[in-house]
């Protein structure tokens, strides 16, 4: 149709999270990318890793149910909380690992977090490839939940005390220093267009 405006490519933004509307695009790419955690889900129940299994079940239903209609809502809450609850069950677990699995999966939920943190900070100023960084994180978590269970972290027995690992203390101090910093930055006024008198 001749003089039809296209679809915006990105969230259109107001002064409230509760006014944005995502593409359709980008909607589908996440939902699609939130089966990582439903596919790892999958595989650490086959191994035996029932309790991994069960995080990442409630995370990944969350975030399908999310992505399927974004905005603010409870089914925001429900995938932050589930998100945050799996990550914090996977960098506990992860202490359990060792070799080439630590590695693994450390380098993979530490470069996750570095994906879903420029993925925020991208859509803050509107930029649309914000949604292939957040799909990339998806990916990456997936990739450290699959190493986890193929770690077998189910087998750390009833020891409830992670026991040492360079590796996990390290990628956790990394987490808690970025965290810090990224609380104590100064905001930053976003700019307000002029009005023409």
């Amino acid at each position: 149709m001749a003089g039809a405006v296209s679809p915006p490519l990105m969230a259109k933004r107001s002064n409230s999270y509760e006014h944005l509307v995502f593409p359709e695009w980008q909607s589908r790419l996440l939902m699609t990318s939130s089966l990582n955690f439903v596919l790892a889900s999958a595989y650490a129940a086959h191994l035996g890793q029932t309790t991994l299994s069960l995080f990442l079940i409630v995370a990944g239903v969350n975030s399908l149910n999310y992505w399927r209609s974004p905005g603010a809502s409870w089914r925001r809450d429900a995938d932050l909380t589930a998100a945050i609850g799996g990550l914090l069950y996977c960098l506990y677990a992860g202490f359990w690992l060792a070799d080439a699995h630590c590695l693994v999966a450390f380098a993979s939920l530490l470069s996750g977090l570095l994906c879903f943190r420029k993925s925020w900070n991208l859509s803050l100023g509107h930029n649309e490839v914000w949604a292939f960084w957040h799909a990339g994180a998806h990916a990456l978590s997936g990739m450290a939940a699959v190493t986890l269970a193929r770690g077998d972290v189910a087998s750390k027995g009833t020891d409830l005390t992670p026991p040492h690992n360079i590796v996990a203390e390290c990628s956790v101090a990394a987490i808690l220093i970025t965290l810090v910093a990224d609380l104590l930055r100064p905001e930053v006024p976003s700019e307000v267009p002029s009005k023409g008198r």
